[in-house]
């Protein structure tokens, strides 16, 4: 399956939404995930944010959605269960039973 994760620090994408049905629909979004695998620049103006902004309110009744991570969207391939970590805005993907173990040299 194909997510959208935005690795820049600053601002999150779905890490970021309201509530967990926008972090849910803001994840796996086709439209965007499509305009960036076709190396399109989106900006708050793409006419797929608009669209997006549009369907999120008509599928989760959210009407504000922070799209500050929207420059440095990057599209994933991942394999359930994973999970999306967020530190300082910067995300990435993260899956369970991987290596946690601190190296201490």
């Amino acid at each position: 399956m194909k997510v959208l994760i935005s690795p820049g620090y600053g601002a999150g994408w779905s890490t970021w939404a309201y509530s967990p049905e926008a972090a849910s629909f803001s994840r796996t979004y086709q439209p965007i995930i499509d305009a960036l695998e076709a190396g399109e620049q989106l900006h708050d103006s793409h006419p797929v944010i608009e669209k997006f902004m549009a369907d999120l309110k008509v599928a989760t009744g959210e009407e504000h959605f922070y799209t500050g991570g929207l420059e440095d969207l990057v599209v994933e391939e991942v394999t359930p269960p994973f999970q999306i970590h967020e530190y300082d805005g910067s995300e990435s993907i993260t899956y369970p039973g991987g290596d946690h173990n601190w190296i201490m040299e």
